[in-house]
């Protein structure tokens, strides 16, 4: 396989997992916070609230469903993808005589699971046409899953270790907390790590999850900035609703966007601390998506309600959008980046 192949492999490879992400998580992230308040009460809101928090354990499914449109596989390697995706998501668990799922997995390790699947798929290459029906469910399915939950152990120590890392800067100075916070959630986002698992990981609440909640803001304006004249308006009107893992590919492969993002996210962590954002273990690592991090902010907020809702929409909208059309303006003015870094390729062509 020479350079180029490589390169078109592992951008094939993290735009599939990043739309199974973004495909998998969007309902909950628009409508999650809404409904919550519904879950286990009974009634139709109930079922529509038990609905929306369901779908996201689809959400290993879907990236090695996409993944395999990426690479163009046919029926039964798609699906013998994306149920290996699923069984090294390390999701579905056996506890006391019964199977349990718990939320969506490790999603570094499904992706990771997702590329054992394709290599042996591939090395496979249908050598036994007639016998497909057997061998792939096996050999491309449960194998590379199995393989998967070997590495799930290594591969979840790593994460927690990334938490803990987050936690521990909980405990120094606020205003450098929350620019730091700001920070990391803001790279975070734009990777195969989960903002809302590393969240839930290290129980972040108060001042730090209302910097990471702006962080991730920072990362979203950043990118509709640099979308806006390189993609089709709906994909950048997307990136308010579905993310920036849309735009995860384009990050990895472009690591020079890391400048806008930690500028901007540093500046909004900088507001996250004047005026005292805060949030829940909950919101965090949604950012404005759902409007999850500004309804949680509000209701720590005390005073006058519309005093309240500027201050929401100044550190939410206007600061992110100023500062960001400013970095990008002047980034791309003195040649450190090109907007086509902000182009992006679409998960079913």
């Amino acid at each position: 396989m020479n350079k180029e192949m490589l390169k078109k492999s592992l951008n094939n490879w993290l735009q599939g997992a990043s739309m199974g992400i973004v495909v998998g998580l969007i309902p909950g992230a628009i409508l999650g916070t809404l409904t919550a308040p519904f879950l286990g009460k009974g009634g139709i809101m109930a079922l529509i609230a038990g609905a929306i928090v369901a779908y996201q354990f689809c959400v290993p499914f879907m990236v090695g469903y996409f993944t395999a449109l990426q690479f163009k596989l046919n029926g039964i390697e798609s699906a013998v993808l994306a149920g290996a995706a699923f069984l090294g998501s390390g999701a579905l668990k056996f506890v006391d005589k019964g199977w349990t799922i718990k939320g969506t997995g490790d999603l570094i390790n499904t992706m990771l699971t997702v590329a054992i699947a394709l290599v042996l798929i591939k090395l496979y290459n249908n050598r036994w046409k007639s016998l497909n029906i057997v061998v792939l469910p096996l050999f491309g399915g449960v194998l590379p899953g199995l393989l998967g939950l070997l590495c799930l152990p290594a591969v979840s120590g790593f994460t927690a270790l990334l938490g803990s890392l987050i936690k521990h800067l909980t405990t120094v100075q606020p205003l450098i907390m929350a620019v730091l916070i700001s920070i990391i959630f803001s790279l975070i986002i734009v990777t195969p790590l989960s903002s809302v698992a590393i969240a839930y990981a290290v129980s972040i609440s108060g001042l730090a999850a209302g910097a990471a909640n702006l962080g991730i803001v920072a990362t979203v304006f950043t990118l509709v900035c640099g979308s806006y004249m390189v993609n089709p308006k709906g994909i950048t009107f997307s990136l308010f609703f579905a993310g920036p893992k849309l735009l995860m590919a384009n990050y990895l492969q472009n690591l020079i966007m890391t400048v806008p993002l930690v500028i901007n996210a540093a500046v909004v962590g900088v507001f996250a601390y004047l005026f005292n954002i805060q949030g829940t273990t909950q919101s965090a690592g949604f950012g404005i998506t759902g409007l999850a991090g500004p309804l949680n902010a509000y209701t720590f907020m005390s005073g006058s309600s519309l005093i309240n809702w500027l201050i929401l929409l100044l550190v939410f909208v206007v600061v992110p959008l100023v500062v960001s059309i400013f970095t990008h303006s002047l980034l791309t003015k003195v040649g450190l980046y090109k907007a086509e870094i902000y182009q992006y390729q679409r998960a079913d062509k």
